[in-house]
């Protein structure tokens, strides 16, 4: 960003940090700050406060870019809280495991919300896709549906 050198962080992190041993062997922990977090009456006003105290963690997880930042804020923004704390939890669990495979798009209208995962016609969903999908079914059950995008037809209607 800016062609200026990102500095390198420094921190001390256990070897596992981000693995689905991380989550397993820290559950407890884990748990009891997801608590606290819950105990929040504004989510959004504490993701605004740790925004700039995370910054070289979020760097270090590949979730530092600004564009990125602001979209999580929206997510907190639309999502339930509960869904917000359910997603934190799952993605905590096996971050390095889970981040990737995310739906491009989300839906919402008042309390709705809908994952999309949008689709051309020839396109197939990759592996991390795929292992998002079992995981939403598995353990987030988050609503969500496969958008396949048809070319039209010479007569300009749509094919289906």
């Amino acid at each position: 960003e800016g062609g200026q050198p990102m500095p390198q962080i420094w921190s001390q992190l256990p070897e596992d940090f981000g693995s689905a041993t991380y989550g397993t062997r820290r559950q407890g922990a884990i748990d009891k700050h997801l608590a606290m977090v819950c105990e929040c009456d504004d989510l959004l006003w504490l993701f605004d406060y740790w925004r700039s105290h995370s910054r070289d963690l979020r760097q270090y997880l590949w979730a530092h870019r600004d564009p990125d930042v602001d979209r999580a804020r929206h997510l907190v923004e639309i999502m339930p809280s509960s869904v917000i704390l359910k997603i934190l939890r799952y993605m905590v669990g096996d971050y390095w495991g889970r981040y990737l495979g995310w739906p491009d798009l989300l839906l919402h209208r008042d309390d709705e919300f809908l994952l999309v995962e949008v689709k051309s016609s020839g396109d197939k969903l990759s592996q991390d896709q795929r292992h998002w999908i079992a995981g939403n079914h598995d353990h987030l059950q988050l609503p969500f549906k496969v958008a396949k995008i048809h070319r039209a037809n010479p007569k300009g209607a749509v094919a289906t």
